[in-house]
């Protein structure tokens, strides 16, 4: 493991570590973020997070601090409900905004944090793709791009 040394910054979050920091927070997240009836208190708070930290730790690429794996965490939960209303056009379509695409580990988050507008961009892509399996999606683009009409493992024309 990585030990920071004086004015250096921190290498990026690895995907490795954002799936384990994901995989920590959400079972925990009706504790850290949920109704005020559950009465979690701030020193509670502070001790799932603490152990979310070791999880992400365990991976060995760098010592992460509580603060910055809560940090990171807030900055992928808002990029995805960010990334989400761009998606179903309820946000602006300027910047970068337009060209932002879900990933996997961003509809997790979004089942989990905003379920409704999870929901929504489900129904929106349901919409837009009708009923067709992943299979049918995969073959369907496989044609229209001319993939399928050459072998596995030789080159298409005019590349080397």
């Amino acid at each position: 493991m990585m030990a920071r040394v004086s004015g250096e910054r921190a290498p990026a979050f690895s995907m490795e570590e954002l799936e384990k920091l994901v995989d920590g927070v959400l079972p925990q997240y009706t504790l850290l973020y949920g109704s005020p009836d559950k009465q979690v208190s701030a020193h509670q708070k502070k001790d799932i997070w603490r152990a979310i930290t070791k999880e992400v730790q365990t991976l060995g690429v760098y010592h992460r601090r509580s603060t910055h794996c809560r940090k990171r965490w807030e900055d992928i939960r808002c990029w995805s409900k960010k990334t989400a209303e761009a998606q179903l056009g309820m946000a602006s379509q300027r910047g970068r905004g337009a060209r932002r695409t879900m990933t996997p580990l961003m509809f997790r988050i979004l089942a989990v944090a905003y379920p409704e507008l999870d929901r929504c961009l489900r129904a929106s892509q349901q919409a837009q793709w009708g009923e067709y399996t992943l299979i049918q999606l995969i073959q369907r683009a496989v044609e229209v791009s001319g993939w399928g009409r050459w072998a596995v493992g030789s080159p298409r024309p005019g590349r080397v």
